[in-house]
């Protein structure tokens, strides 16, 4: 079967494709197993892995989807408003984090461009101190762009760092920071 998609949503709800729950006929009240295999994928099986995996149970209370495990689902980096890749193999549904930010999301672009922004912002600090990165994070998430421009910002790879590189290379921003010290310096020293 090829490579399903669908969107996490809050509370780790996911829904399951028609082509999915067909291929394994799930129903309302079905149970799964749930564990993590090493390629930093979650499975879920029909039938209890071995003894020495830990695993989770997932019910089915509705047909369309169920509530994923929070504790795999964050040790794989994956949040609500992430796009993940669901594959049928062997009665078992391998589920990994996709590469693509999903442009139709049910949360809207906003909330995408947010939720991009949170992924990023979640990632360790390599350069820039977290306090610069979560105000970077404030303005680009808290300014009401334009649709043409949320949908470029969405699909800008590592946006979050793009921009403090930008801001650390920009000498307009220097020169306003360096006068900006500067006054309120002698503001300081004159009161």
């Amino acid at each position: 079967m090829p490579t399903a998609t669908s969107i996490l949503e809050q509370e780790y709800f996911l829904e399951f494709p028609v082509a999915v729950r067909k291929e394994m006929d799930i129903q309302i009240g079905d149970h799964f197993f749930a564990y993590r295999d090493p390629q930093q994928t979650l499975v879920l099986s029909r039938d209890r892995p071995s003894k020495s995996r830990y695993c989770n149970v997932v019910e089915f209370r509705v047909a369309r989807g169920a509530i994923l495990p929070y504790g795999f689902l964050h040790r794989m980096r994956i949040q609500p408003g992430d796009m993940l890749e669901l594959t049928v193999e062997n009665n078992k549904v391998a589920i990994q984090k996709s590469g693509e930010i999903s442009l139709f999301s049910p949360l809207g672009r906003t909330a995408t461009l947010e939720a991009k922004l949170r992924r990023e912002l979640a990632t360790p600090p390599r350069f820039f101190s977290q306090s610069f990165r979560e105000d970077v994070y404030s303005v680009l998430a808290l300014t009401e762009w334009r649709e043409d421009t949320m949908l470029r910002l969405i699909q800008t790879p590592n946006l979050l760092q793009e921009v403090m590189r930008s801001l650390h290379t920009d000498d307009v921003f220097s020169i306003f920071f360096e006068q900006r010290v500067k006054d309120l310096t002698l503001e300081l020293v004159e009161k």
